[in-house]
């Protein structure tokens, strides 16, 4: 076997790295305050025919952006616009996931959520 075919099988083996993902976050950090725990759920879904990426949240779903490229992790995804609220969202390979929201709709504000991502079948 060729070294180039070995290494094909091998990349054939690993684990699906993409979306969609559901995302549970157990800790929140506001700026300028203590952490405290948090049950804060989102999803990473394709949900139109265009195959565009949302994030989907108990207050409704955001079009979303890959920053990274397809299929690999970590993956980072950014919204922005809806109701004075960005979003930036990371998945690590280990599927550890931190998320920041950067609310501006008035006051700045921050806060930043800590937990795991599953991919979603």
């Amino acid at each position: 076997m060729t070294m180039r075919a070995a290494l094909a099988l091998c990349l054939l083996a690993l684990p699906a790295q993409a979306e969609p993902w559901a995302c549970t976050f157990t800790v929140e950090c506001v700026a300028a305050e203590a952490c405290g725990e948090s049950a804060f759920e989102v999803e990473v879904i394709a949900a139109d025919h265009a195959g565009e990426l949302f994030l989907s949240t108990v207050t409704g779903d955001s079009p979303l952006t890959r920053l990274t490229g397809a299929g690999e992790l970590p993956a980072t995804y950014a919204s922005a616009g809806r109701d004075g609220l960005a979003e930036l969202l990371t998945v690590e390979a280990d599927r550890t996931a931190l998320m920041t929201l950067h609310i501006f709709d008035g006051g700045a504000a921050a806060v930043t959520y800590f937990g795991t991502c599953e991919e979603l079948r």
